[in-house]
């Protein structure tokens, strides 16, 4: 599903601030995903929103619980993780295909995960989804 104009442009620019928070003082789960050679820079980092005000501002103050809620068709919603990705323009390293359902230890099929990119993408480095993987399977 595409949901266009979720954040206003405060918030966007709320989750820029953020981000550039979160690579200035990297959690211990940070991660560097980018080889030296490559002429580009990928940087991963996870469960930050509790440290990082922005963050948490988005995720307490935002519709995007309300979002999930709807999408899963449930009354409450929590928030099982964050996870931030930087890729630099020229990063060659591409995110392999993958499901995130195997990697939440979790049961059942009320599960919901965003993509937000707060730049523009070139469609050939956009997020791609196959149709009906959300099934299982």
């Amino acid at each position: 599903v595409v949901i266009r104009g979720l954040f206003s442009a405060e918030e966007i620019e709320c989750l820029v601030e953020g981000i550039e928070a979160n690579i200035s003082a990297p959690s211990w789960r940070s991660k560097v995903a980018s080889s030296s050679d490559d002429p580009g820079w990928f940087m991963e980092d996870f469960c930050t929103w509790q440290d990082n005000p922005a963050y948490r501002r988005i995720i307490e103050d935002s519709s995007l619980a309300s979002v999930a809620a709807q999408l899963i068709q449930s009354q409450e919603v929590r928030l099982f993780h964050d996870h931030m990705l930087v890729k630099e323009p020229g990063t060659e390293q591409r995110t392999p295909w993958h499901q995130d359902q195997p990697y939440y230890n979790i049961d059942g099929k009320q599960n919901v995960s965003f993509w937000i990119p707060v730049d523009s993408v070139p469609k050939a480095w956009t997020l791609e989804v196959v149709a009906g993987s959300h099934l299982g399977g």
